[in-house]
């Protein structure tokens, strides 16, 4: 008689022992393990509820219940995944406008700038010097600002060290010694020693050489 008692809810509290335990076992999977584990468990609690006569509606309201929840944390994933992608677009579009606005100013300040009030180091303003950068201007690899025009680092310190070689004194060549802060101080640049070290281990690195050579040796480019 216990048992009978048990099986029924009781109608002044709406209380319902399949409905309980299900919905437990329910929101403790949902919590440590997710909707699949939810849903494999209150099966198997189902499974041993069914002598109570509202298993079943228990059952399809708890898996309802299993659903909606899985379906608001889906929808809660993709915000969270759009918004991660918009603020990863603005952040984009940040970094272009202002490399943008960095170059616009840079523009601006070339166009109000006389190529003639650029003060080269001492070394590098010398008669040879200026021939050795005419050569480079009308061959498009120096700007009238003496700036390298779309070289990259290694690139950069293979022109310096070509024309290290040809300002430098007969004793500077034979032990090898390379000035690299006059060029360093005109093109803005740092340890453009470790930069040469990076070029020597590239495979292009004999064909630029050798086309700067031949621009600053005068000679027609093939």
């Amino acid at each position: 008689m216990a048992s009978q008692q048990l099986s029924r809810a009781s109608p002044a509290e709406g209380f319902s022992i399949a409905r309980k335990v299900m919905g437990d076992v329910a929101d403790y999977y949902l919590a440590n393990g997710g909707p699949d584990a939810a849903r494999a468990h209150v099966e198997k609690v189902a499974n041993e509820l069914k002598i109570y006569p509202d298993c079943h509606e228990a059952y399809l309201d708890t898996m309802a219940m299993i659903a909606e929840t899985e379906q608001a944390e889906r929808l809660k994933a993709e915000e969270l995944l759009q918004q991660k992608q918009q603020d990863l677009i603005k952040s984009m579009m940040g970094v272009i406008k202002s490399d943008k606005t960095a170059k616009q100013s840079s523009a601006d300040k070339h166009s109000q700038q006389n190529p003639h009030d650029v003060v080269l180091p001492p070394k590098l303003s010398s008669e040879k010097a200026m021939r050795l950068w005419r050569k480079l201007q009308e061959a498009g690899i120096i700007d009238e600002y003496y700036q390298p025009i779309g070289l990259t680092r290694t690139d950069v310190v293979l022109l310096a060290e070509e024309m290290n070689i040809r300002l430098g004194d007969e004793n500077d060549n034979l032990l090898d010694i390379k000035e690299w802060k006059s060029y360093e101080t005109l093109w803005h640049r740092k340890n453009m020693k470790a930069d040469l070290q990076r070029a020597l281990r590239q495979d292009k690195t004999p064909e630029f050489r050798d086309k700067i050579k031949r621009i600053l040796e005068g000679k027609a480019l093939r």
